[in-house]
């Protein structure tokens, strides 16, 4: 049996209460949904961040960009439910060039499971601690 896995903005599901999918149909819509969230506010890192699977291999990536912080190190977070608190889950560091980034993330071993990703840049002189979603990586029972 094959666990379907999806992944959602939580920003979206932050907003709405928590949904479930009935159908297979479903499941193919909410994942040709892609969306890539910024941050573009005063004070705050210019981050645009967004987690994928790539094809249909169970493999999942965050990736991005942070242009007020090239060539240094940036946290990703993870949540595990939704009530625990966000962990440390790895450090990488931006392109030179651009701030570019992109690491590749678990799904959860448990069915179902949601997992939540985020990323995290640090205070500079200039700007803020800036914080955005990446994404959640959901799996359901078939």
């Amino acid at each position: 049996m094959r666990s379907t896995r999806l992944i959602a903005a939580l920003l979206l599901t932050a907003l709405l209460p928590p949904a479930t999918v009935s159908s297979s149909a479903a499941a193919e819509k909410t994942e040709t949904k892609r969306e890539i969230f910024c941050v573009e506010a005063p004070n705050r890192h210019h981050l645009c961040a967004h987690g994928k699977e790539v094809g249909d291999t169970n493999k999942f990536v965050a990736y991005g960009r942070v242009s007020t912080y090239t060539d240094k190190r940036i946290k990703i977070q993870r949540r595990a439910c939704g009530t625990c608190d966000w962990r440390f889950y790895k450090r990488i560091r931006t392109s030179a060039d651009e701030g570019r980034f992109r690491t590749q993330i678990e799904a959860g071993l448990r069915v179902p499971s949601r997992i939540c990703y985020r990323v995290v840049v640090p205070e500079t002189r200039k700007y803020r601690t800036t914080r955005l979603m990446a994404g959640c990586i959901v799996r359901e029972k078939t």
